[in-house]
């Protein structure tokens, strides 16, 4: 004969709502927004090494779970981290690219580096002062993949299309202009950032002046 009666084993309204409640969890503090700011800080006060789920939990007063609810792993939260900061980067990179005149296109492209770098001092640190493996030592997470490939794309894409319209078609030509929108400005602003500084409003005319130079090297069927 059963011992326990039949209402003893049915549950309670409040049992159901309560277990429901146990699954469903507590709403988030924090968007991703704030983690990936929190991430980012850290990287700014102390390199790659700072950079930690504990360190991120601590700063924003959460719970390390809560971290690990949104990015399941360090270096998911590594890889969110740098392609937010390389997708807003290379967003303003391309929208000074679409200067109708190709020369101003490049001159423009090479002080947007500049003037992101201003707006965006800690992410311009982890970009320009650092690479994405000293973040991410066991490989992309798969579900980063994709993004980290259409960024990597992203780069050849616009710069292949700026030796187009400068019509520098050989080898020498394409590694001038790249040099010019590409290693002028970064070297032109990696000390400030070393010393955890936005770029001086000086340096403009400088870099301005010296990719002008670069391209006017370009093969004369290369000049436009």
């Amino acid at each position: 004969m059963r011992s326990r009666s039949r209402h003893a084993e049915q549950k309670s309204p409040c049992g159901v709502i309560e277990s429901s409640l146990y699954y469903v969890g507590r709403p988030s503090r924090f968007d991703e927004g704030q983690i990936l700011d929190a991430a980012v800080e850290l990287v700014g006060a102390g390199g790659p090494a700072a950079l930690t789920v504990a360190g991120v939990a601590e700063r924003l007063g959460a719970p390390s779970g809560s971290i690990y609810h949104r990015f399941g792993s360090r270096d998911a939260l590594a890889g969110a981290m740098w392609l937010r900061a390389v997708e807003s980067f290379q967003a303003q990179y391309a929208a000074a690219l679409e200067e109708p005149d190709a020369r101003h296109a490049a001159r423009r492209a090479a002080m947007s580096v500049l003037a992101w770098s201003r707006e965006h001092v800690d992410e311009a640190q982890v970009l320009l002062l650092y690479r994405s493996r000293d973040f991410i030592g066991g490989g992309w997470p798969p579900e980063l993949e994709v993004r980290n490939a259409a960024q990597r794309a992203n780069v050849t894409t616009m710069l292949e299309g700026l030796c187009r319209r400068l019509r520098a078609r050989s080898a020498a030509d394409r590694r001038r202009v790249t040099f010019a929108v590409v290693e002028i400005p970064y070297a032109a602003i990696r000390s400030s950032l070393a010393a955890g500084e936005a770029p001086p409003d000086a340096l403009d005319a400088m870099v301005d002046d010296a990719v002008t130079a670069v391209l006017d090297g370009l093969s004369p069927k290369g000049r436009s």
